[in-house]
């Protein structure tokens, strides 16, 4: 008997083991009970798929057509996988970035383009094409036809960098599984549609533990639906910046110093000594049972970012005296130089 595959997540469907992986009511079901409870009732909870990686290398590395590799402009450190990475040398690779809506239009691609290619430059990886998109506006997607027509094509990339809808909006249905909630493609998925031959893998990694403290309106918050209106701050003596009861920021500057914020969440500037006490107060974002690390980072150039894996990045511009930072113990956080 031929195995069927969850039409959301790729996952081989079973009716044995209520509540386990792949089960549905019946096999004539075409989605998993998870993807089904996903497209119906929103529910979370239970989504998170287990990804085989050994089996998603295997089969870039035997993949013959083009290769959409999808990076999520909010996330660009994160997005950046080595074994993935390694994985794409020599091969027909179209770096595309994901989710540009979410930047301001004021914001150069030219300049993030410059910015993506320095992150690459240790990485051996030659790109056919940059494109940027959203999969929400069409006319963003038009640079990418002529790759599907040309040849097959594999999407892949890290988790929630948003593959799936992608996919979705090329083929113009709503077929795979998406959700705030990361890795919801289990095994690999064959979609022949029409004049195109496609191909969705599951989500790579970057290991993190954080996303297990996210609340299902957390979740939501993190997957916004438009643009994201920076938060910008002027500091000219030693403040803290507040992300909910994530941690918070503390510097000391030199002058002024800029901070602008683009996580899609309230940030708010107090005074350094009322900063442990207000991560204890409900705040728009929170995670649950914070449990709180300080790190202290060294003096960079003027125009910085801080990357907060699973959560987003805020630029600091200007020259400072001391950077710390007090956050969640299972937040990984990555100090670049600034992308915009």
């Amino acid at each position: 008997m031929t195995q069927k595959q969850c039409q959301g997540c790729g996952i081989y469907l079973q009716t044995e083991t209520v509540g386990g992986a792949g089960y549905a009511r019946s096999l004539d079901h075409d989605l998993c009970q998870s993807c089904f409870r996903l497209r119906h009732y929103r529910d979370y909870k239970h989504v998170k798929a287990d990804v085989d990686t050994a089996e998603t290398l295997a089969f870039i590395e035997s993949f013959e057509g083009h290769i959409f590799w999808i990076v999520d402009v909010m996330h660009l450190n994160q997005s950046l996988h080595d074994g993935l990475i390694r994985g794409l040398s020599k091969k027909n690779v179209v770096l595309v970035v994901n989710k540009r809506d979410l930047l301001p239009k004021s914001v150069s691609n030219n300049k993030l383009k410059q910015s993506i290619m320095r992150l690459l430059k240790e990485y051996n990886v030659k790109l056919m094409d940059m494109v940027f998109v959203s999969s929400k506006i069409e006319r963003s997607l038009e640079p990418l036809y002529p790759y599907l027509e040309d040849a097959p094509v594999a999407f892949v990339g890290c988790i929630n960098a948003g593959k799936s809808s992608l996919l979705n909006a090329l083929v113009g249905k709503d077929t795979l599984s998406v959700s705030p909630v990361s890795s919801t493609t289990a095994s690999i998925i064959h979609i022949e549609d029409g004049d195109y031959d496609l191909y969705d893998t599951p989500g790579f990694l970057k290991e993190s533990k954080l996303p297990q403290k996210f609340t299902d309106d957390s979740l939501v918050l993190l997957s916004p639906k438009k643009t994201i209106k920076p938060t910008i701050i002027q500091i000219y003596e030693k403040q803290s910046i507040i992300l909910g009861n994530l941690g918070y920021i503390e510097i000391d500057p030199k002058d002024k110093i800029t901070i602008v914020s683009y996580l899609p969440f309230e940030v708010k500037r107090v005074k350094p000594e009322r900063a442990p006490s207000n991560l204890e107060l409900e705040h728009e974002f929170m995670i649950l049972n914070p449990v709180y690390k300080e790190r202290h980072w060294p003096r960079k150039e003027h125009r910085i970012d801080l990357e907060i894996f699973d959560v987003g990045f805020i630029s600091i511009q200007g020259e400072y005296n001391r950077l710390k930072t007090v956050f969640d113990i299972d937040a990984e956080v990555i100090l670049r130089k600034a992308i915009i």
